[in-house]
């Protein structure tokens, strides 16, 4: 129990033994607040063949009250919905206080609090009542009722009207079925029904069957359904098959437990009203494809006891005026996050039962390319979600890589405003460049120096080899997926239509600003599958020999860079031919070795650096174009640019100017990232140092090595373990 005096002064009267009600009650019991149970059934765990799924964000409360040991660890337990009830009631530290039988028919407010009325004539007085009675709450129609007879609550005519119902779901268990792996679930999408099995502990099968009803339903006409109608409806359902080789029927005929009912659907404006507080299915219906309804209802159990726990720790008597702020406070931490995750899940069973066109066309065409995507964004969501702030977090949520441990630099991290203002030089860059490459490009005299548009070329070669590795390697690296860093070789070839002067700015700032540290939170998320990792280097080799070859080809020495905007797009189609010869081991490098690339991409940055580095010595010895070059440009360009026309004509002075445009954008983009790291603490340097490292490397040998550094060091402070050690 959190470490203060015990406040017997206020009591919270808990209608509904349900997982949010008897969650909540373990969390008063930490916080020190006294309640009362009443549950409408006589047993408190019935079977009715109902699962639940324990996420993380679950767990994590669990965990915290100490009822969690018996489970399984934190990733994903799948298990009966009365397991955990019974788990809930067993480890209750006062069972004395969850009484059944006692279904509430009214509730009386008073003066100083609410009065109970239970069918059986008994009654109960608190200082609030929670309703944590399911889908067709008592307590949320009697807080309208209340609000009614104060003309109260503006949006409660669409409250009454907000549940609806637009399929329904014949839901149970199995013993084991051969052919289904433990641990596993398999999904079955098709136009108007789907399936969704999962195999828990000891292979017990958990199954759901989703089909579309004729129309939307609202209350008072949901349909009901008897055994002679689960009979029926299954029929056409036997033949059907959950997985490549097993059929419906083969679960069907194992069954322990099964219920037909509608799946309601209801957001609701209102949580509370007076001394009225709603929580779980009772105020924020789901679906249960994605399987967080049970998580969240723990998660409103938290936050709800968090709030009362900061009330009384203020006063041991709350005035009824202090009793509304905090429940309305209550309704307002959850209502956004709890919108979202309804919608989700209502996406999701339209998405399986392909509802319309773009249902279907995202299911069989978007998702499968999506990798991660998806689950990143409900990891994400998981991560954010709220604990008992007044206890300790659980040591599980600690260990090294878990969600919880990575996303805690994130929080700290800068807000997406401040990311664009930050990245707005490098679109200042791009609107540079007009100025200092569009003149030349219209007056290339015939008569070249061919030996200065060599070495030019030559030190542009060399400072973005460096550049296109690391294109190459965010392009697979999974945290990017169908992300902007994906697309890379189409910006490249944007440079057709003008210089990749102009694209490459842009791509750097759409990157920067798309990919906070969250992105890449996860472990996995950094991790570039190593067969991408290992054939970085040779793809952009490649890439280089084609084109200079081509140069040298057509003898002529503008060539190469008349054509350099090929470069992205030709490297990423041997990347993809290179790395299809290789084992590609993601599967199991995700779990069990998030860092098999590092060697990898440490190699592969090393190699574009040191021949980075031999090309800008070399050419530099050979010519003045160099750092003091790109140094006096700069400085034209200060005066304006006009006062580089008439040096724009000379091509070799074109290519050291996109050399400027593209290697000084790329520089900055990397700081940028290095910003964020250290924003976020991750980055443990001082400015100083990084900035020193930096622009030594850039002084002594060049832009692409100085760029390729500062990436590596990301990549080293994004692999390194964030919990402690």
């Amino acid at each position: 129990m959190a470490d203060f005096e015990k406040h017997h002064d206020f009591k919270v009267v808990i209608v509904g033994g349900s997982i949010s009600g008897l969650v909540l009650a373990h969390s008063l019991h930490q916080a020190g607040i006294d309640y009362i149970v009443l549950e409408g059934h006589d047993c408190i765990d019935p079977q009715v063949g109902a699962s639940i799924g324990l996420f993380s964000n679950g767990s994590r409360i669990l965990d915290q009250l100490g009822v969690y040991k018996s489970i399984l660890d934190y990733p994903v337990a799948f298990l009966e919905r009365r397991q955990v009830l019974h788990m809930l009631h067993h480890h209750a530290p006062d069972q004395s206080k969850i009484l059944t039988g006692k279904k509430v028919v009214s509730v009386r407010t008073l003066t100083d609090g609410v009065e109970v009325q239970c069918k059986d004539g008994s009654k109960f007085t608190g200082d609030i009542v929670a309703g944590a009675d399911g889908v067709h709450s008592r307590i949320r129609r009697e807080m309208w009722r209340h609000a009614k007879s104060n003309g109260a609550l503006k949006h409660l005519k669409d409250d009454e009207q907000a549940m609806f119902a637009d399929y329904r779901c014949l839901y149970g268990m199995s013993s084991p079925v051969p052919g289904l792996r433990e641990t596993s679930n398999y999904r079955t999408f098709n136009k108007d029904w789907s399936f969704l099995v999962i195999v828990g502990k000891d292979k017990c099968c958990f199954w759901f069957v989703f089909e579309k009803l004729n129309g939307t339903h609202r209350l008072p006409n949901l349909p009901k359904y008897t055994e002679s109608d689960q009979a029926e409806f299954v029929k056409p359902f036997l033949k059907r098959h959950v997985s490549q080789d097993v059929a419906f029927e083969a679960l069907w005929h194992r069954k322990t437990a099964a219920t037909l009912a509608v799946l309601e659907e209801a957001q609701y404006h209102h949580w509370t009203y007076g001394r009225f507080v709603c929580l779980g299915d009772s105020i924020h219906k789901m679906t249960p494809n994605i399987g967080q309804g049970g998580n969240w209802a723990i998660e409103s159990a938290a936050a709800l006891t968090n709030k009362l726990h900061s009330m009384m720790r203020t006063t041991r008597r709350p005035s009824i005026g202090q009793v509304c702020a905090t429940l309305s406070d209550y309704e307002q931490s959850r209502q956004v996050r709890t919108r979202e995750v309804c919608t989700t899940a209502g996406f999701a069973t339209r998405l399986e039962a392909f509802d319309k066109f773009w249902h279907k066309a995202m299911a069989l065409y978007v998702v499968p390319w999506a990798g991660d995507m998806l689950v990143d964004v409900h990891c994400q969501s998981v991560a954010e979600a709220p604990t008992l702030d007044f206890l300790p977090p659980p040591e599980r949520s600690l260990r090294q890589d878990t969600i919880f441990q990575a996303v805690q630099f994130d929080r700290q991290g800068p807000h997406v405003a401040w990311r664009v203002l930050r990245a707005i030089p490098l679109l200042a860059l791009c609107f540079a460049a007009p100025h200092a490459l569009e003149p030349a490009g219209s007056a290339l005299p015939a008569n070249q120096d061919a030996e200065a548009v060599q070495l030019a070329m030559l030190s542009y070669l060399g400072d973005f080899f460096p550049l296109q590795v690391i294109a190459v390697v965010e392009t697979a690296r999974r945290g990017n997926s169908m992300g902007i860093a994906a697309l890379w070789p189409l910006f490249g070839l944007a440079g057709c239509w003008g210089s990749t002067g102009y694209a490459f700015p842009v791509y750097f700032f759409l990157q920067y600003i798309s990919s906070p540290p969250s992105r890449y939170a996860a472990p996995d998320n950094r991790l570039v599958p190593t067969h991408y990792a290992r054939s970085a280097v040779a793809a952009t080799g490649m890439g280089y020999f084609l084109l200079v070859a081509y140069g040298v080809a057509s003898q002529q020495n503008y060539a190469v860079y008349a054509h350099w905007y090929l470069l992205p797009a030709c490297t990423a189609v041997f990347h993809y031919l290179f790395a299809s010869f290789l084992t590609n081991t993601t599967s199991t490098d995700r779990v069990r070795n998030p860092r098999a690339d590092m060697r990898y991409l440490l190699v592969s940055y090393a190699i574009s650096g040191i021949f980075s580095g031999i090309t800008y010595v070399y050419s530099s010895t050979l010519s003045p174009w160099g750092l003091r070059n790109i140094l006096f440009i700069v400085g034209r360009l200060r005066q304006g640019p006009s006062n580089l026309l008439l040096e724009a004509i000379r091509p070799e002075k074109l290519i050291q100017r996109h050399h400027l445009l593209v290697l000084g954008s790329g520089l900055f983009w990397a700081l940028l990232h290095l910003w964020d790291l250290k924003s976020t603490g991750r980055l443990k340097a001082g400015w100083f140092k990084v900035l020193g490292a930096l622009g030594g490397m850039l002084v002594m040998f060049g832009p692409g090595t100085a760029l390729v550094l500062g990436w590596a060091w990301r990549e080293a402070v994004l692999a390194r373990k964030t919990g402690p050690h």
